[in-house]
């Protein structure tokens, strides 16, 4: 199972370095940029593609207090919400607006699905690689003081992230838009 530690320790590894027991390693360089860069490096990472190992779907009760104007309802975004996929459900999405972390609605029930901000032991082995890539581009040029090397490991995480973000999207099958009201409203399929 994947941890920060075992990522970021395979990451300064690929780079050359000794690997760190702890992010807050004292009397180590490599330690104290792990434990900087890697939080901003993961939420990132984490926002950039909705990883299918991180999805959750809820169902929102409002908030007592309502919007000042325009909307008729307020839901508090999950603490863990990292980006929001969809509100509603297939072939039925509800009409809303982010403000903060709130979302406000037009509706008393909010099916909302979402990534989630979930520990590394939840990932999937591409999301580990691509994030283990990631800290191995942001790790580059500090560790080794090469800026051929940072461009390269760049390219590298960039190419990594593409595949994983491909390999990911095509587990789920195609969307059907036949049933879309939009589609029935036009009197079906071939338009």
């Amino acid at each position: 199972m994947a941890t920060d530690v075992s990522i970021c320790s395979a990451a300064l590894s690929l780079l050359g370095d000794k690997p760190i027991s702890s992010l807050t390693e004292v009397n180590r360089v490599a330690a104290t940029l792990c434990s900087n860069i890697y939080p901003l490096a993961k939420r990132e990472v984490m926002r950039s593609h909705p990883w299918n190992c991180l999805v959750t779907r809820v169902v929102l009760a409002p908030l007592v207090a309502t919007p000042a104007f325009e909307w008729g309802f307020q839901f508090t975004l999950p603490g863990d919400c990292m980006r929001v996929l969809s509100v509603g459900y297939d072939g039925c999405p509800e009409d809303y607006r982010l403000e903060g972390k709130r979302i406000l609605a037009r509706t008393n029930t909010l099916r909302l699905q979402y990534v989630a901000e979930l520990g590394e032991g939840y990932w999937d082995a591409l999301l580990v690689e691509v994030m283990t890539k990631r800290m191995v581009k942001d790790l580059a040029y500090p560790i080794t003081k090469s800026g051929t090397l940072a461009e390269l490991k760049a390219r590298e995480y960039e190419m990594a992230a593409k595949k994983a973000r491909a390999v990911d999207g095509q587990e789920n099958p195609p969307e059907d838009w036949n049933d879309s009201p939009f589609i029935q409203v036009r009197g079906g399929v071939g338009y």
